[in-house]
């Protein structure tokens, strides 16, 4: 097994510690390189204190998956470091990001609908790539849908079911599909009641 970078790592650690005092904004992306695994381990869980804290987590993320309601779930989310609102709604089947979860946040009003993902890393073949996800006051995400790394849902925006929302979500705006792109004035234009999944129904009761 190839041993970590010491100088990729060197400059990993400081890039993330300028990325997290400016506040994170966007996404922090670091290259893959011999061993990408060791390498994210040494960047993000470098001493004993952070990789108990990062166990954790990850167990209180685990048992808020397991959890039967949404005040079960809210206590062990929040007890990992997700930051929660308000009157939040995490249905049953959600997925936060288990090694993560402190970089996601639900504002008040919230509503996460059954199996929704909301991921804060990622790989590619090229990187590393991690982000906070936020999710405004009294926004929607769809059953089924997935949120990407470094995306803020705006205000009373909705995610229809099974999108992936690689992008920022307008407040107010209705978006869906993979990747998501708004779909508010065919929203509004099919009028009161209409869905903006994939199989809503039509005027008839067709679907379409």
């Amino acid at each position: 097994m190839a041993k970590p970078d010491r100088a990729m790592v060197e400059v990993g650690r400081r890039g993330l510690a300028a990325w997290l005092a400016a506040g994170a904004p966007g996404p922090f992306m670091v290259p893959r390189g011999r061993d990408c695994c060791a390498e994210i381990d040494a960047i993000f869980w470098p001493t004993r204190a952070s990789r108990l804290m990062m166990l954790w987590r990850y167990l209180m993320v685990s048992l808020g998956d397991l959890a039967p309601s949404c005040a079960l779930k809210t206590f062990c989310y929040r007890r990992a470091g997700t930051r929660i609102g308000a009157d939040v709604c995490i249905s049953p089947g959600v997925i936060l990001d288990p090694l993560f979860p402190q970089m996601i946040e639900l504002r008040e009003g919230s509503c996460l609908g059954m199996g929704a993902r909301l991921i804060a890393h990622e790989y590619t073949a090229a990187s590393f790539r991690i982000g906070l996800i936020r999710i405004g006051p009294g926004a929607v995400v769809g059953a089924f849908s997935t949120v990407r790394s470094a995306v803020t849902v705006g205000e009373r925006a909705t995610v229809g079911f099974n999108s992936y929302v690689n992008r920022d979500v307008a407040p107010l705006d209705v978006v869906g599909g993979v990747p998501a792109r708004s779909v508010r004035s065919e929203v509004e234009a099919a009028g009161p009641g209409a869905g903006c999944g994939p199989s809503s129904p039509g005027p008839q009761g067709e679907v379409r």
